[in-house]
Formats: structure tokens, sequence, C-alpha cells
């Protein structure tokens, strides 16, 4: 059998699957974090953000929840953009 690359049962194309669905769950469980977070009156910041952006900024994180559900939202991105990537 010829390997085609539009075949969607190749193990290839299932791998890059289960990444597209793992970075979604990564980013929505990330947005859920980050709006709990910057609703929350939860903790202190990990990082000092008013130090290191403008203070307008640093306003968009005000809490650990939040910073969290932005770094997995981060991570998220990254298999979504690798899976489209690796089907061009």
């Amino acid at each position: 059998m010829v390997n085609n690359p539009t075949d969607t049962q190749s193990p290839e194309h299932q791998h890059l699957g289960f990444l597209a669905i793992l970075g979604w769950v990564f980013s929505i469980v990330g947005g859920g974090f980050y709006v709990y977070g910057y609703f929350s009156s939860g903790g202190a910041t990990v990082v000092d953000w008013p130090t290191l952006m403008p203070e307008w900024a640093s306003a968009f994180i005000p809490t650990w929840q939040a910073e969290l559900g932005l770094v997995l939202s981060i991570i998220g991105a990254v298999p979504l953009f690798y899976a489209e990537y690796r089907k061009i």
C-alpha cells in the first residue's frame, strides 16, 4: 500500500490529532484558570509584574491562578501550531 499523506488512518495523522486535542484541552483549562484568577481575590502573584511591565498590563494578571491560566494557555497553543505545521 502506498503511503498517502491525506490518509486519516495513518499513525502520524492520529498522533497529530491527539496533539491537537491535547492542545485544546490545555487551552480551555488555562482559560478557565485565567478567568477564575482574574475575578477572584486569591493569593499574590508569583512574579512581581508591576516591576516588569506597565501598570495597565500587569493589571490583567492579578493572582497566581491567572498566571497559571496564562501559562497553560500558551503551552496549549504549542501542540496546536505544531500539528498544523506538520500537516503542510
